[in-house]
């Protein structure tokens, strides 16, 4: 039986991605931050992401949240819900059809719980820390693939302020030594394709509400996710450097990026 964390954050997730699909064939305000024209919310995003918190602090009240759209809301609790309403807002934009709903929870600042809503394919994945990574009910893993040379890997390039920078740290080095480089512009979407044994891996550097569910669904898969030096990744930072794999080739990509 699902526990209530899993059910509602199930729920909210669900929900918020109804109010995307509401918004993909309407018009919509484009609101730029930080000054880069690539970097921007739409209502839809607003919207979604008000209406997961309004579930999650209906039902945990004195739980933390990060979310990406608005911020921090500290309570003091070990517990801290980690949002991002839609990440892949420019694929959404652009009518490319990889953008997903992330929700994440954090205890002690581990990640313990995670669920993602890939809107346009209609993909619900979850996991709990020890029982395992689920996709529209069924069990998932990760993939067998134990070469670099054969291996299917995402690496994105990000928003243009921080471009070259994520170019010269894992591209360059990766780009000749993967089998198949991709990049899908959704960190969130990508972490479910390597749960789901799809991709063998994704090395990217981000913000926390890109990786915090991902990185559940990744391990409980049987994957593993360190930051660039093989360690675990310090869930206090907002921005953190993450390599999530089937766990066969993760240390050759360590080796690639020392």
């Amino acid at each position: 039986m699902e526990n209530d964390f899993l059910k509602i954050a199930k729920q909210a997730a669900k929900e918020a991605g109804e109010i995307i699909q509401k918004y993909s064939s309407q018009t919509y305000r484009k609101n730029i931050k930080y000054g880069d024209v690539t970097d921007f919310a739409t209502d839809a995003d607003l919207k979604a992401e008000e209406k997961i918190i309004s579930i999650l602090t209906k039902d945990f009240p004195d739980h933390n949240i990060v979310a990406e759209e608005s911020g921090r809301i500290s309570k003091n609790s070990k517990y801290t819900w980690v949002i991002d309403p839609m990440d892949g807002t420019i694929s959404f934009a652009h009518g490319v059809p990889y953008y997903s709903v992330s929700i994440g929870l954090l205890e002690d600042n581990k990640p313990v719980l995670g669920v993602i809503n890939i809107v346009s394919f209609n993909e619900l994945y979850w996991a709990e820390a020890g029982k395992g990574s689920y996709l529209n009910g069924e069990k998932i893993h990760v993939s067998k693939i134990n070469t670099l040379g054969e291996a299917a890997c995402s690496m994105d390039f990000g928003h243009k302020n921080k471009r070259l920078e994520k170019v010269e740290r894992y591209v360059s080095p990766l780009i000749n030594k993967v089998g198949y480089p991709y990049s899908f512009g959704s960190g969130v979407a990508t972490l479910g394709l390597v749960g789901k044994g799809v991709l063998e891996a994704y090395i990217c550097q981000a913000w926390i509400w890109d990786f915090a569910a991902g990185v559940v669904i990744v391990r409980e898969a049987g994957g593993v996710v360190t930051d660039f030096e093989g360690n675990n990744p310090d869930w206090t930072k907002e921005r953190l450097s993450i390599v999530a794999s089937n766990g066969l080739i993760h240390n050759q990509i360590l080796e690639a990026l020392k």
